[in-house]
């Protein structure tokens, strides 16, 4: 990454200042691409679950299942999406697909190993996950942003999150209940508008009623984005603190201004 061309500035941020920034992001600078990225993947992902819940009559438990595991793939594009915008680069989402392609085997590999550490602490009566799941946050940005191995990807997350696993847990959460917040907002509306407005009732069920509902995927996959550009924005925060990035930018900057004054002389 050239830190010296980052679109934000790179200090220590609170976590609501994160959030905040995520929203802005990606309702801005990232919206265009956001959106074509998200026609090319979630059209035919959500096209599959319906087709999985409607016409070979899975239950919405498995379906579910399925949409969970296609959003964490879905997530790697986000990050390297926003990772390079957010560096002052001019992408297309091809160039974005391209580019989350090289690394696709081994973001695979490193999701199949992360979330078998994760199903192991959560065997104990899922005692270990509030400590587990934390330091295996930013799998994403190190195995694509980084270009690390699965192990090593796995690794450096942990690492990132060295004495901060509170605050990151707590990050963690707040990730969560905003893609819940999304999914649920995106299925009120959609009832209210076949509901209420076109009085239809509720023909595809409900997700308080039934478990899930075509309003609610396509919440949970709109989410996607925004949770994936909180996500690197915390990473951001937490390679700002661990790796003093602030600081770097200051003496870039203070040799920069040397470099002019003796340049003018």
């Amino acid at each position: 990454m050239n830190l010296g061309a980052s679109a934000i500035v790179l200090r220590p941020r609170p976590l609501s200042e994160i959030l905040d920034l995520a929203c802005r992001l990606s309702m801005s600078r990232a919206f265009g691409l956001y959106a074509r990225l998200s026609a090319i993947l979630f059209l035919p992902m959500l096209a599959g679950c319906l087709a999985l819940r409607y016409a070979a009559g899975w239950s919405w438990p498995e379906v579910w299942g399925v949409a969970i595991a296609l959003g964490g793939v879905a997530q790697g594009v986000f990050t390297v999406a926003v990772g390079r915008l957010l560096f002052s680069e001019e992408l297309s989402a091809g160039q974005v697909l391209r580019l989350f392609r090289a690394r696709l085997s081994s973001y695979l590999w490193m999701l199949f190993l992360s979330r078998l550490l994760l199903a192991a602490a959560a065997l104990p009566l899922l005692l270990g996950l509030p400590l587990a799941w934390p330091r295996l946050v930013f799998v994403h940005e190190a195995s694509l942003l980084e270009a690390a191995p699965a192990g090593d990807a796995i690794q450096r997350s942990s690492r990132f999150v060295t004495g901060r696993v509170a605050a990151v847990l707590g990050a963690l959460i707040a990730l969560l209940l905003a893609q819940a917040g999304i999914a649920l907002t995106v299925e009120l509306l959609g009832q209210s508008l076949v509901d209420a407005i076109l009085q239809l009732g509720k023909p595809f069920g409900a997700l308080l009623d039934d478990g899930g509902s075509p309003f609610a995927l396509a919440g949970f996959f709109a989410g996607i984005p925004y949770v994936a550009t909180a996500r690197f924005l915390h990473y951001i925060d937490a390679r700002t603190r661990a790796d003093g990035w602030d600081i770097q930018l200051r003496f870039l900057a203070i040799a920069a201004r040397e470099g002019e004054k003796r340049a003018a002389a």
